[in-house]
């Protein structure tokens, strides 16, 4: 052995008598209030959540129906646009919906309070699903609903005015949905909060950004809009459990 791998030794050894057992028992308390920080954090973490989620149910009990024109984008997990639509939206309580894409491609999505169709006019096919699997597609869908167990299945946190709304199941085609909420200080109910745009973040990575302008929480949708009547020789995909 040479001497620098003796002087290592001895280094080596030395250190080693130096941890002594008041020493070994300042390391585990150390560990142990680390292990109570971390727990800790982790409530008020879900405090948080739990805050949150009531504060934006609190908001939503307040929206009873709205109309509005929209703007989407849909960006790839690179940040490359990938397609820009226009149409409109109408939401009414208790879970109806009626979103109609208008350019550059007709495509509607319907919610009549028990079922969500899905209509693309240039394939001439209409999918059909039941409301509670519809929403894991489409979760839009939980601005009509005060449903606490559905609302049990996401997260919800709060920074100002943006509420981002995050599925507990990560196999969900939809991880997340941000809403952000301005105020119309034009309102003659005073200054009254409105939904101006929010965003779908799927399990690919890829973002739907959707605006809102002629936002209308006044006046009600017709009923009509709630009521997708199927077009004659369109193929029906019945996806519905019976």
């Amino acid at each position: 052995m040479n001497r620098k791998s003796i002087v290592s030794t001895i280094s080596a050894i030395a250190l080693s008598l130096t941890i002594t057992p008041s020493a070994l028992a300042k390391t585990a308390a150390l560990q142990k209030v680390q292990e109570v920080k971390q727990q800790s954090e982790q409530q008020v973490q879900q405090i948080d959540k739990q805050a949150s989620k009531k504060v934006l149910m609190a908001k939503l009990a307040t929206l009873n129906f709205f109309s509005a024109n929209f703007s989407q984008e849909v960006i790839s997990d690179s940040g490359e646009l990938l397609d820009q639509s226009t149409g409109k939206l109408a939401i009414s309580k208790p879970n109806l919906a009626n979103w109609q894409t208008i350019e550059p491609n007709e495509l509607s999505i319907v919610s009549d309070g028990s079922n969500v169709w899905f209509y693309d006019a240039w394939l001439e096919q209409v999918s059909v699903y039941s409301l509670s699997a519809a929403i894991a597609q489409t979760p839009i869908l939980l601005l009509t609903s005060q449903d606490e167990s559905l609302w049990q299945q996401y997260n919800v946190t709060q920074h100002k005015e943006i509420f981002v709304v995050t599925a507990k199941n990560t196999d969900s085609q939809v991880q997340s949905l941000t809403l952000v909420f301005e105020s119309n200080e034009g309102s003659t109910k005073g200054n009254v909060e409105q939904l101006s745009q929010f965003t779908f973040l799927d399990a690919t990575g890829q973002k739907s950004n959707i605006k809102l302008s002629h936002y209308d929480a006044k006046n009600a949708p017709e009923a009509a809009l709630f009521n997708f009547v199927i077009p004659n020789g369109v193929q029906v995909d019945d996806q519905r459990v019976n």
